[in-house]
């Protein structure tokens, strides 16, 4: 990951945990009636439904945030868990809760997504919640994913999606009508590389991976951004700061443009398993 997205989680981290809870990744809405804390639980159980784990397993959670994946992936199959970020902030959060929680089989540490410090075909799967859209080498990324597999692994991934390209005009039309939410989207939510499903599993057949399964859970996810945008809105009320403020409603801001690219069909979300 690049040195400005890790500059970027350092200072968002409380933030975004008032924003988004403990877990920093959408959720899945199944009925649209469920709490944000759940939907987010929900769109890590309909990750794993792609993997196959148990207690013998071990997983790498790239880009861990500050471990509610991880947790709840331990607590549901028992399995050890290794988490890895290039946010201090959040890999000490994240050991602080291990402590607390008295959890040795869920460790974290401060490392880069593309050089992991691992052996190789150590990893039973490998988990990338939302972590690869900071990353423009992507090709790297699954390079790496794969060596640290075991034959017989998988990889599992959700992110953000390019949906649509606009043709060139569009674009750039499309590029002045939201110029502020251009300019401003990227001190909300970090540098970002957005791919289409297409090209991300192009990358992955390119590097070894078979058996790929993708499903775009674009309508699922969506209500996240409602949820997102009233916490921060309610956070912008009793906030103190003037920074904090700002943030705030730059972040409600952005979750709206994002919302609109959602119903636009320009932007979605999706969800890849591949086997080693």
């Amino acid at each position: 990951m690049t040195r400005d997205s890790a500059a970027h989680y350092q200072k968002v981290t409380a933030l975004w945990r008032e924003f988004m809870g403990d877990h920093f990744h959408f959720g899945y809405f199944r009925t649209g009636e469920e709490s944000l804390s759940q939907a987010a639980l929900d769109m890590v159980e309909e990750l794993l439904r792609l993997c196959e784990l148990d207690a013998n397993r071990r997983v790498l959670d790239v880009g861990c945030g500050i471990g509610g994946a991880a947790f709840y992936i331990h607590e549901r199959y028992g399995c050890a868990v290794d988490g890895i970020s290039n946010s201090e902030v959040g890999v000490r959060i994240a050991e602080e809760s291990s402590r607390e929680r008295g959890c040795d089989a869920v460790r974290f540490k401060v490392a880069d997504a593309l050089r992991n410090g691992f052996p190789d075909e150590t990893f039973d799967l490998v988990w990338i919640m939302e972590a690869s859209h900071p990353i423009e080498d992507k090709a790297a990324l699954s390079r790496e994913c794969f060596r640290v597999l075991k034959k017989g692994g998988r990889l599992a991934m959700c992110d953000l999606v390019q949906l649509r390209t606009l043709p060139f005009r569009e674009g750039l039309r499309n590029m002045l009508a939201n110029l502020g939410d251009f300019l401003f989207a990227p001190k909300v939510w970090g540098p970002a590389h957005i791919s289409t499903l297409g090209k991300l599993c192009d990358i992955l057949v390119d590097t070894g991976f078979t058996d790929l399964r993708v499903v775009n859970v674009t309508d699922k996810v969506t209500p996240t951004l409602k949820h997102w945008r009233e916490n921060a809105l309610r956070f912008l009320e009793r906030a103190g700061e003037k920074a904090s403020r700002r943030y705030a409603a730059d972040f409600a801001r952005a979750c709206t443009s994002l919302e609109k690219a959602f119903r636009d069909g320009v932007m979605g979300y999706g969800m890849i398993s591949a086997l080693k």
